[in-house]
């Protein structure tokens, strides 16, 4: 980072997976990081972790579907570490499921974590961007939402509204100064996919069937993605705006 640059970065769902990494690459990249999650008690040993390392972080809870709980957030994040210049919206969930065996309930979760958490969230600190002039989002899409993917209705939709949002949070907020971008990664190691699978008849195998039809052989790493959400945040890569970057090991190459 130079000297003078604005440092706060807000990560939703920074306490696990892709989260974690991404926080650990953006402390990695000198900012000050709030890892803002519904678990607090992760988000705090997620921030110990990255103290023991050097590195200056703050915990915060976070429900990203609870307005009142973001804007909790936002005041004490602004009472600690000031302004906020990046966000990540990493905060989602998913199921196995397609239009018949989804549930009302469970669309509707999905779609209210995974579309309207990136919009309050954006909606709370776009100020903090606007006034400064400068800002950076990443939103955190899936190929999901690109291309069909079997069994995953309600995920694929939510993803496929992350992406689309990108776009319109790009053209109303570009001439202001802010950098709205999308990584869109295909099948990476983390817990969900652990979860997903836990129902299987033979996890193990399932899991390992996921990483053989990748084109490469396997999964994506939770720190390739984050370098990748990086590489969109970074104030020297000022010539990306409204961008979806895929990340996917090939997989929708074919």
């Amino acid at each position: 980072m130079v000297e003078g640059q604005p440092k706060v970065a807000v990560v939703t769902g920074g306490a696990s997976g892709i989260g974690y990494a991404i926080s650990q690459r953006l402390i990695a990249a000198g900012l000050s990081v709030v890892v803002a999650d519904v678990n607090l008690e992760a988000a705090e040993r997620a921030v110990q972790d990255f103290r023991r390392g050097g590195g200056q972080g703050l915990a915060v809870a976070l429900d990203v579907t609870n307005e009142a709980s973001i804007e909790r957030a936002r005041d004490q994040i602004h009472q600690r570490l000031g302004d906020v210049s990046y966000l990540v919206n990493n905060a989602g969930v998913g199921s196995a499921g397609t239009a018949l065996t989804t549930t009302s309930e469970e669309f509707r979760r999905i779609l209210e974590v995974n579309v309207m958490g990136p919009f309050l969230v954006s909606r709370a600190f776009l100020p903090d961007m606007i006034a400064r002039k400068w800002g950076a989002i990443v939103n955190v899409g899936s190929i999901a939402g690109t291309v069909g993917i079997r069994d995953r209705a309600a995920y694929s939709a939510s993803k496929g509204a992350v992406l689309a949002f990108t776009r319109s949070l790009h053209a109303d907020f570009h001439q202001a100064g802010i950098r709205v971008n999308a990584v869109v990664p295909g099948t990476v190691e983390t817990p969900w996919v652990e979860r997903i699978t836990a129902n299987d008849p033979d996890p193990a195998a399932a899991i390992a069937k996921m990483a053989e039809r990748q084109p490469i052989g396997r999964m994506g790493t939770p720190k390739e993605i984050a370098e990748a959400v990086w590489f969109l945040l970074s104030p020297e890569n000022s010539f990306s705006y409204g961008s979806l970057l895929v990340v996917d090991g090939g997989m929708t190459a074919l």
